[in-house]
């Protein structure tokens, strides 16, 4: 049976965004996680997944460009500002490693991530350090060569599922869906990301990751838009043959002043939280669960984590 994994990033934004995941799991239609360790809601996370009766997977969500670095900022100060926070959104990263400060920022961005690997080991409670499964990265900060190669390595150390964020149209109808501008939008940010992978790709064999979906209907992931993919699939069949499909999503119910996101989170990381779009990708997962859940037993696909088939 083919295999589809609901996965939800930004777990540890907040605690409001973590308390409506952990309910978006309780649906039984998102099965899998990804947490930042560089906002100050990771533990609450954690916490919150332990109490879980259906186990899910668990990921590291790699940041540069939103919350605190984990390393002492005077050691990455091209990453960081002295108070901790990163100084760079998706461009500005991608120019400093264009700079002629490339081979030095590169350096950095390996003290980083090191040290958020082991931030994230040490926050896993033994209860859930074997529902560790895959690694991705704020924003598709991997689609760099040096940070492809960061999270490749690691990939391959600890026999996790790696996102390689490289979206099939499937169907142009899937382009043209209202709102049109929204999804060409969505498609321009496929191609730039597309070109700094086809970099990456030279270097590393990407092949065996999950086919993805998540950059064309970024934000709006809601039960139209999954629902456009599932059709696609029936009538072309998997893109990646035998290998997993990933639907990433950021669910956040707006429930009251809780809901109000920490300062250490990005301008952008806040509006994006903030839009009720939220709503929509939460209500997939748990209003549409069901409606999902019959679409995908009629296509033999099953909603699964990244190392498990169920």
């Amino acid at each position: 049976m083919a295999r589809l994994v609901f996965n939800a990033d930004d777990f540890g934004l907040s605690p409001s965004v973590n308390r409506s995941i952990v309910e978006c799991a309780r649906g039984g239609l998102m099965k899998s996680v990804s947490l930042f360790v560089t906002h100050g809601a990771a533990e609450d996370a954690l916490r919150r997944a332990s109490e879980l009766a259906e186990p899910i997977g668990l990921g590291l969500h790699f940041c540069l460009t939103s919350g605190r670095a984990v390393s002492p900022p005077e050691s990455i100060p091209l990453l960081a500002a002295p108070d901790g926070r990163f100084r760079h959104g998706f461009l500005s990263l991608a120019s400093l490693l264009r700079s002629r400060r490339r081979d030095e920022a590169a350096r950095q961005i390996r003290v980083e991530f090191d040290a958020q690997c082991v931030r994230f080991a040490e926050l896993l409670p033994s209860e859930l350090k074997d529902r560790v499964d895959h690694i991705d990265a704020h924003q598709h900060i991997h689609v760099f060569p040096p940070i492809t190669s960061l999270l490749a390595d690691a990939a391959r150390r600890d026999r996790l599922t790696m996102r390689v964020p490289s979206e099939p149209v499937l169907s142009i109808g899937r382009l043209w869906r209202p709102p049109f501008f929204f999804h060409a939008k969505g498609y321009l940010k496929k191609r730039i990301l597309d070109r700094y992978l086809a970099k990456s790709r030279r270097v590393e064999n990407l092949n065996a990751a999950p086919v993805y979906f998540g950059i064309v209907d970024s934000g709006r992931m809601n039960v139209s838009a999954v629902t456009a993919i599932l059709d696609a699939l029936s009538k072309r069949g998997n893109p990646g043959g035998d290998r997993p499909i990933e639907i990433n999503l950021h669910p956040w119910k707006v429930a009251g002043e809780e809901n109000l996101l920490p300062e250490e989170a990005s301008a952008a990381d806040r509006a994006f939280a903030r839009s009720p779009r939220r709503e929509e990708e939460y209500d997939l997962l748990i209003k549409y669960a069901p409606q999902i859940q019959a679409k995908l037993l009629d296509l033999g696909i099953d909603a699964s984590r990244f190392n498990s088939p169920g």
